[in-house]
């Protein structure tokens, strides 16, 4: 689906709305993500500001993700995808590593409720950080018999910001961790209020989390750097359009399979995409060589 023609700062989000970007009426193109990257780390070494543009389906970061998939773990007890997922995260925040074929063999000796044999092999752990064994044995009880989302994301948040404070720069677990905390505290109110906050539901608001964008606030006045594709649909008055170059565009690939070959139509295609998202100038860059 594309955006509204009269708003070309848009980008459709699903049944979630849109995400805005600045009303910047310039923006560059390429072909792949890591050109863009190191067009952003060389504007802004000359004091421009950029920011690569790209729509976030999930939660990356320890920290968010371990939150995400508790409380989707909490909405579907055996789903063995979502525990996987929160006990590595569990790993990689508490340094704990949770057997999850235990957990769910565990499990299914019970009553198949796969989180609350995730909390009690947390906790047989006695190397467990004092605040998440706090969550673990508080907070987490009452996600697993009332839904209480609520208290839980604030207790987990809290022993977030605890654990940032004492690992900061460690292996790269908190780098996203304040842009993914804003963006999910972003979206979590929008659905308050767009549903009210007593009638959004745990399901309700995990519901609304699978279909918006995990994409936090671009910075002000920075130039947007968007991949072709992602630019579909959308159009800008100023559109510089770099690395038009073999082995780029077109791909490296394409250029083997020949001019005729149907990796080059689509090279063709992906170019002139490119090229009709500009409304008044369009800039072509190439380079004599290209940096491997």
């Amino acid at each position: 689906i594309e955006p509204p023609r009269t708003d070309p700062y848009a980008w459709w989000c699903g049944r979630g709305g849109i995400v805005r970007f600045p009303p910047i009426p310039i923006v560059i193109l390429a072909r792949t993500k890591k050109l863009l990257e190191q067009t952003v780390d060389t504007l802004a070494e000359s004091g421009i500001s950029a920011y690569l543009a790209m729509r976030k389906n999930e939660f990356e970061g320890a920290p968010l993700q371990w939150l995400h998939s508790i409380l989707r773990l909490a909405n579907a007890r055996s789903s063995l995808e979502h525990l996987r997922l929160a006990c590595r995260a569990f790993f990689l925040l508490e340094g704990i590593n949770l057997d999850v074929r235990n957990i769910m063999s565990h499990a299914a000796a019970g009553d198949g409720d796969c989180l609350r044999s995730f909390a009690q092999a947390a906790l047989a752990h006695g190397e467990l950080s004092p605040r998440a064994r706090e969550l673990l044995e508080n907070a987490l009880p009452r996600l697993s018999e009332r839904l209480d989302f609520q208290s839980f994301e604030r207790a987990a948040f809290a022993w977030f910001d605890d654990f940032q404070g004492m690992v900061s720069g460690a292996d790269g677990v908190f780098d996203e961790y304040s842009e993914e905390k804003e963006a999910w505290r972003g979206l979590v109110g929008e659905i308050a209020s767009q549903y009210g906050e007593r009638e959004t539901t745990l399901h309700l608001l995990l519901q609304e989390l699978d279909l918006r964008s995990k994409t936090p606030p671009p910075p002000e006045d920075a130039i947007p750097c968007f991949t072709i594709h992602t630019s579909k649909g959308m159009e800008f008055d100023h559109v510089y359009l770099i690395g038009m170059v073999e082995d780029q565009l077109p791909s490296w690939a394409a250029v083997k399979k020949g001019d005729e070959s149907r990796e080059m139509r689509e090279e063709r295609r992906n170019c002139f995409v490119a090229i009709t998202r500009a409304q008044e100038t369009l800039s072509l860059s190439y380079s004599s060589w290209v940096q491997g």
